[in-house]
């Protein structure tokens, strides 16, 4: 057979499958009966708004032919019967049957109210909200059938707008309203039809524009083949027939629609059923091409594919099978890794690797999953710092004046003769002469968290930390430091080396042997503190093997305490009566240890890596 005339052949059959399946299926005969309920003036106005709403979107769905309240009339007029009370809900079943009507949609509201909230101002009389009302109304909406005489579906449903006016206001709720309606009704209906043809991953169905199907829906494909003469809406489709692939519609003309098929589509086949579906389709796809950090999918913006969308790869494993009868039971898959797309095109998408890139293949298969955020890392280590300090040997008198909280050293002779003397005054001493240096390193104890982001590889995270200076009893401190990283791949996924920047809070106590600021605080304090804000630089290396990660760290620290401090009533008590506290500054020579410094720390420990995932 000559090539033009097997061309004119194949196109002739298109049609007639076109035609034939077109043939297949009826639009619904439905009507919208007038609301009622409605509370307030203008009554009449806002029950037709709604009723006229719904019927305009029911009408440009196309999925329905629409018989309104005109045309009921006309058929009542024409079996002579009378006009008075006949469109209401005891009568309805009986003129829709007159009228070819399969379902009605009947309304009634059950609360509309609105309110008044003025303009807001700033302190200088400007306007920063203007003034608005808002509207709630309320509605139950029933669907009978004509033919059975039952309500198919009742639902309650409300709305809440707002608008510069209370019409305004009533007029946007109900347009909320009826769109509810019409996606509540359309959900109880949803188009059904089979396939036509099928040209590697992209099908044409029987069904299009005209019949209400629209780019973006999407369609669970059915393991069932309807005979000729069925019409495709009224296939009841129960668990008994299993799915066979899913389609998302990507263009469509007066009578077909065509869709792309995603997923294991490999037992799909020219006249399966197909069903519209609501509920939300995880996208799957395979991977086309993988670089070491990299993999390129065939799927894309026809399939609704966006940027940051997150797939599971998932490897094949061994079917599970029959060993008498050979019959596979189940295909089986392994998860090995995580990817995440980051550019987006009509028909296939790029992404990077997140997890698994050493075993990532072309050919496997993705599933889209919930999004992943990074990971959750919970750390605890241990280490040494550097300590740099001086110490103050001084044996001393002093005169303290609490009244005007000063220090005056006096020489051994002087202190006979001013020893209560003076209300106010006190002789004390001050002898530091048997203290010990502190040591040149100090023990670390710090407890971390940090929060690591996939693609960028940047980490934030916090430290809390307790030095131990040594052995002397009487000083404590601790510290908190916030730092930002970023980690580069020496081995990705296993081995890194992370710069790290930041900075953190200080604090630390010494006590004070003597009486100085129990005398100086009158009982308030007997310790003095300082306070340090530092900047961090330094150096992580990661191993990771799973979850866990072991890790070394090393940076230097700008911590310093040098501006030592102690509590004085301030004379003020807050509101429950709790007397108030201020600082008050020491001068550092009556101070044991005046300077104390942690330049640099090296530490090694142990975290715990989780993935992040949270719902859309």
């Amino acid at each position: 057979m000559p090539h033009k005339k097997r061309i004119a052949l194949c196109l002739l059959l298109f049609q007639f499958l076109i035609t034939t399946y077109s043939e297949n299926y009826q639009k619904q005969n439905v009507s919208v009966l007038p609301f009622s309920g409605w509370k307030g003036q203008n009554a009449d106005g806002f029950q037709s708004a709604l009723t006229n709403k719904i019927i305009h979107r029911i009408i440009n769905s196309q999925r329905f032919n629409v018989i309104d309240r005109v045309n009921l009339e006309r058929i009542i007029e024409e079996q002579n019967l009378q006009l008075s009370g006949v469109i209401d809900e005891d009568t309805v079943v009986q003129v829709g049957r007159l009228a070819g009507v399969q379902r009605c949609i009947i309304g009634n509201f059950t609360g509309n109210s609105v309110e008044y909230y003025p303009a807001k101002k700033n302190d200088q009389g400007e306007i920063i909200r203007p003034s608005y009302y808002e509207s709630n109304v309320s509605a139950t909406i029933r669907m009978l059938s004509v033919e059975s005489g039952y309500y198919d579906k009742s639902v309650e449903t409300d709305a809440r707008e707002r608008g510069e006016n209370a019409d305004a206001a009533f007029s946007k709720a109900l347009d909320k309203l009826a769109e509810s309606v019409v996606t509540e009704f359309e959900s109880q209906f949803p188009i059904q039809t089979v396939i036509k043809q099928i040209d590697h991953s992209t099908v044409t169905i029987a069904r299009g524009k005209d019949s209400g199907v629209k780019i973006g829906m999407t369609f669970i494909i059915y393991r069932f083949q309807p005979l000729p003469n069925e019409i495709f809406d009224e296939i009841v489709i129960n668990d008994d027939i299993p799915e066979n692939g899913v389609m998302k519609i990507t263009s469509i003309d007066a009578q077909t629609a065509k869709g792309r098929l995603f997923g294991d589509f490999s037992e799909v086949a020219v006249g399966n059923l197909v069903r519209e579906t609501l509920r939300p389709i995880k996208i799957e796809a395979n991977i086309l091409e993988k670089s070491f950090g990299g993999i390129t999918v065939n799927a894309g913006a026809d399939l609704g594919l966006t940027k940051g969308a997150t797939f599971k790869v998932m490897k094949r494993q061994k079917d599970l099978t029959d060993p008498e009868t050979g019959e596979v039971h189940t295909n089986r898959f392994k998860p090995v890794g995580t990817v995440m797309i980051t550019e987006v095109h009509q028909t296939f998408s790029r992404g990077r690797i997140a997890k698994g890139r050493y075993f990532i293949r072309r050919g496997m298969k993705l599933e889209q999953t919930t999004p992943f955020y990074g990971w959750l890392g919970l750390t605890i280590s241990y280490g040494m710092f550097s300590l740099k300090s001086e110490t103050n040997r001084k044996q001393e008198y002093f005169k303290v004046d609490k009244w005007n909280s000063t220090i005056t050293p006096v020489s051994y002779t002087e202190r006979d003769s001013l020893v209560n003397r003076g209300y106010g005054h006190t002789i004390i001493s001050m002898d530091y002469s048997n203290k010990d240096n502190l040591p040149l390193t100090g023990f670390l104890i710090q407890a971390s968290a940090y929060l690591r982001k996939p693609i960028s590889q940047i980490s934030i995270g916090a430290d809390f930390n307790y030095y131990n200076l040594g052995e002397e009893s009487d000083l404590t401190s601790l510290g908190v430091d916030l730092k930002l990283s970023k980690h580069v791949g020496i081995l990705p996924e296993i081995l890194f080396l992370s710069p790290i920047i930041g900075f953190g809070f200080g604090h630390c106590q010494q006590k004070i042997s003597s009486d100085i600021v129990q005398l100086l605080s009158e009982g308030n304090d007997d310790n003095v503190t300082a306070q340090s804000y530092h900047f961090i630089v330094g150096l992580d290396t990661k191993l990771k093997l799973g979850k866990l990660v072991a890790w070394a760290n090393a940076s230097y620290k700008t911590l310093s305490f040098t501006n030592w401090k102690y509590q004085v009533d301030s004379g003020t008590r807050s509101d429950d009566g709790k007397i108030l506290t201020e600082d008050k500054s020491i001068d550092n020579k009556y101070v044991v240890y005046p300077s104390i410094k942690i330049p640099y720390a090296v530490t090694i420990g142990i975290a715990g890596e989780f993935d992040i995932h949270f719902l859309n």
